[in-house]
């Protein structure tokens, strides 16, 4: 992903680097100076940025262009059992592509005593690629929907504030245990 942003990148013209462009950057890399980053820097993290990775995609590609490394995405860690229950629930799945917090709330759905169409469709919805925004309030899409309904299911997400989508899929996404995350997600969206 970041070789086809570097390929993007030089592939546009220079431009300096705007005030918004750096508060964008470093509401993903919020300790890192990027004041001093070329041109090219700057393009190839807004091409991260717009890109529809998941955030926490995005925070790894970000920092390994401000560290000077190149990003390696995780591979999702799934046995093969839990690849066949998945691929038979949602066929069109790409597994290698989808973060492993979505991939673990499927796999929840699909243990759950939801009726057989409800999970069909919940496991459907987790693993959608669908970037297209369900609300007007927000710019989350179907699937980001899901996986915070996984953790906060009273919540509506509709009515959320990009931030509050945004704050709430960086707690999904960190190495907080299921339990923390939904604890804090419940503070974050009691306010």
């Amino acid at each position: 992903m970041l070789a086809s942003a570097l390929a993007l990148s030089v592939a546009g013209t220079a431009y300096a680097a705007t005030e918004a462009e750096m508060v964008e950057i470093q509401s993903y890399l919020p300790n890192a100076d990027v004041s001093t980053w070329t041109d090219e820097q700057v393009a190839t993290a807004m091409n991260v940025i717009n890109s529809d990775e998941s955030r926490s995609d995005k925070m790894g590609q970000l920092q390994a262009l401000y560290d000077g490394e190149t990003y390696t995405r995780p591979m999702p860690e799934l046995t093969e059992a839990e690849r066949t229950m998945l691929m038979e629930a949602a066929p069109e799945a790409n597994l290698d592509m989808i973060p492993q917090a979505r991939l673990d709330a499927a796999l929840v759905a699909l243990n759950s005593e939801m009726s057989e169409s409800d999970r069909q469709g919940r496991v459907q919805e987790l693993l959608s690629t669908d970037t297209a925004a369900v609300s007007e309030m927000n710019s989350a899409t179907a699937a980001e929907v899901a996986i915070i309904n996984d953790y906060a299911p009273d919540v509506d997400v509709s009515t959320l504030s990009d931030e509050q989508v945004t704050s709430a899929l960086a707690i999904i996404y960190s190495t907080d245990s299921r339990a923390d995350a939904e604890g804090r997600i419940q503070t974050l969206l009691a306010n």
